[in-house]
């Protein structure tokens, strides 16, 4: 028996759906063959040694790929990602000494999550009730997150707590620690999006809000939530990249500006919103950073990385466009 977004059952089909392969598929066959253009062009990229390296670079990608995808499904985009990414970075090593215990790193990577979250609900109120466009507001947001950056800084950079440097670069039975971190939070998005009230609420507002909103969903509500839950994500990909990085600079959040989005287009989800696919973002993160390490490792500069990204995210916007034309004409 089906539910609609409210929960409710619908009537039993006889229809037959198509079958089709899902979406994170040819994203997964993309990467594999990128994979293997890389172990020809150089065989180093692909040892296991290799990927064990790009692993927590992926990962953290991944947690803040996540926060943007969620942004996207609502139709907006979140620039803010950068300066959030900076700011819980420094709140860490700032409010928490490098030999610090358990309880002041808590209480610092806490602080962190409740700065990214909060700054995530300050980018939902100017979108979703004062009606500024996403782009715009986020711009500015990410401005004042940077602002605030350097003014706990100082600009100057300091190291993460001991204790935690060691997590973040530790492993797990062979598996980096932050991958692990990656995964619990994919898992716990999947849940809430494909097995619960909530999350099909959260789709239909994507798909078609102004349906969504004449079934009695909160659209508003909705949407504030989703850019406090992406800044939330944002942060903790900033606690992450602080504990692997040891000495987080004041802009380190800036490469995952179009990082992020990329990650998304990458996945094959659409910049329209409604239905999309974490698991293919996050195959799309791992294509990204593979492709960033490929990049380096046949001697290109580290600009040419940003090209591709953003290549990526002009084609993911033109594409669709393209085919309707392509299918009308």
């Amino acid at each position: 028996m089906n539910t609609d977004v409210t929960g409710n059952d619908l009537p039993a089909t006889d229809a037959k759906p198509r079958m089709h392969l899902p979406q994170v598929a040819y994203v997964g066959a993309a990467t594999v063959v990128l994979v293997a253009i890389g172990g020809f062009l150089a065989p180093q990229s692909v040892s296991a040694s290799a990927f064990l390296t790009l692993l927590p670079f992926m990962s953290i990608l991944g947690v803040a790929a996540i926060g943007q995808h969620l942004v996207v499904q609502q139709r907006g985009f979140d620039i803010s990602v950068a300066g959030i990414i900076s700011l819980s970075a420094v709140i860490v090593t700032n409010y928490a000494e490098r030999g610090a215990g358990a309880g002041p790193i808590v209480i610092a990577v806490l602080l962190a999550l409740a700065a990214g979250a909060g700054t995530g609900a300050i980018n939902g109120f100017f979108v979703t009730l004062l009606r500024v466009p996403p782009l715009v507001t986020t711009i500015g947001i990410n401005a004042l997150a940077i602002g605030v950056t350097v003014h706990i800084s100082g600009g100057v950079p300091r190291a993460v707590p001991d204790a935690l440097a060691g997590l973040a670069l530790g492993r797990t039975l062979g598996v980096p620690n932050t991958f692990i971190v990656m995964l619990v939070v994919a898992a716990i998005v999947i849940f809430i999006e494909r097995r619960t009230v909530i999350g099909r609420q959260f789709i239909a507002i994507g798909t078609n809000p102004a349906a969504a909103r004449a079934l009695g969903v909160r659209v508003t509500a909705y949407s504030w939530l989703t850019y406090t839950a992406a800044g939330l994500f944002f942060a903790l990909a900033g606690v992450m990249l602080s504990g692997f990085v040891s000495v987080p600079t004041i802009m380190s959040g800036n490469e995952y500006m179009l990082s992020t989005v990329a990650a998304v287009v990458v996945g094959g989800n659409a910049l329209t919103g409604g239905r999309a696919s974490i698991p293919a973002t996050i195959v799309g993160a791992f294509f990204l950073t593979y492709l960033g390490q490929l990049v380096l490792s046949v001697g290109f500069e580290r600009a040419v990385q940003d090209v591709v990204k953003a290549a990526i995210i002009i084609l993911g916007v033109a594409l669709p466009g393209i085919v309707r034309r392509l299918r009308n004409s």
